[in-house]
């Protein structure tokens, strides 16, 4: 059966999640760190999910428009279910599970997988970029901020250039098996269109907005736990934390993430405790709950495609 197997491999996600979060507890002492958490004051916490669900509505902003510039007739109520269906694959290493979205829209419309999923990595892409971005608004708060967050600018410089390039898919013919040209073709086509000039401008300011919110929400709950941190310095460092668990391509950034939060928040000070439990929060508010809304989503809406892609993993 297909939910099954989609639960199984959820509840593999859910204990690797839990075995992070248990680890990161007992660095600082689990009862340390539950304490924290317990004393987190819990009238911010839907105020924290506002700020969640901001991030959510302008990424659905950004994946519509994206699919508009292709000429991909859907509706925006499927383009909605196809949207939340791939908070599922959030665990997924780099989120590259997320293609599952572009099989979707092959159902409901015909378009090739091949050529949606062009909007999948468009979308990684300024997610990225805008991290970047935001993480320059705190760049003094560590020492090497500027050369890495330097480093990242240039890769994704590095990235929109080559996907411009019409010498890669002029080349896809000779370094591909022959049932795999077209399809990289219309993928590599189908990401220079969402890499023009007024694509990227659009796609850039809503990525940077939407992924303020969601380090605001971050903000929002070191305030819930009695920490005092700028917004600037809790921006580069959540913005830093999710750049750092999407490059170590683990599944959700898992142990990473969570690592990278928790240490930066150390350097600048905060009891580890307290660190421990923000990061904790912060990734159930953000990852968890929207691998839970994805789910619901995919087995209410698309039970038939749970089968033909079930792994998160």
């Amino acid at each position: 059966m297909p939910a099954p197997r989609l639960l199984r491999n959820l509840l593999i996600a859910i204990a690797l999640g839990a075995a992070v979060a248990l680890g990161l507890a007992a660095t600082a002492s689990v009862s340390a760190t539950l304490g924290a958490v317990a004393r987190f004051r819990w009238r911010l916490g839907p105020v924290v999910v506002l700020a969640v669900l901001a991030n959510w509505i302008l990424r659905f902003a950004k994946w519509h428009y994206y699919l508009r510039c292709l000429d991909v007739p859907l509706p925006w109520r499927s383009s909605l279910r196809v949207f939340l269906a791939g908070f599922t694959m959030a665990i997924s290493p780099g989120k590259l599970g997320e293609v599952l979205k572009a099989v979707l829209v092959r159902d409901i419309v015909g378009t090739p997988a091949s050529r949606t999923a062009s909007v999948v990595m468009a979308e990684r892409l300024t997610d990225v970029a805008a991290l970047v971005a935001l993480g320059a608004l705190g760049v003094t708060a560590l020492p090497h901020g500027p050369s890495l967050l330097g480093g990242m600018a240039l890769a994704f410089v590095a990235a929109v250039v080559a996907l411009r390039a019409p010498v890669i898919g002029q080349q896809a013919g000779r370094l591909l098996p022959a049932r795999l040209v077209e399809p990289v073709r219309m993928f590599v086509h189908g990401g220079r269109a969402l890499l023009t000039a007024r694509a990227l401008a659009v796609a850039l300011a809503l990525s940077a907005v939407s992924w303020f919110f969601e380090c605001l929400a971050f903000s929002l709950i070191l305030e819930g736990l009695g920490v005092s941190l700028p917004l600037r310095a809790a921006t580069f460092v959540y913005a830093f934390g999710s750049l750092a668990g999407a490059v170590s391509m683990l599944p959700g950034g898992l142990g990473v993430a969570e690592g990278s939060l928790t240490a930066l928040l150390v350097g600048l000070g905060i009891p580890l405790p307290q660190a421990a439990a923000a990061t904790l929060l912060v990734r159930g508010a953000t990852l968890w709950l929207a691998v839970a809304l994805g789910a619901a989503t995919l087995l209410a809406r698309f039970p038939a495609n749970v089968e033909s892609h079930p792994a998160p993993l």
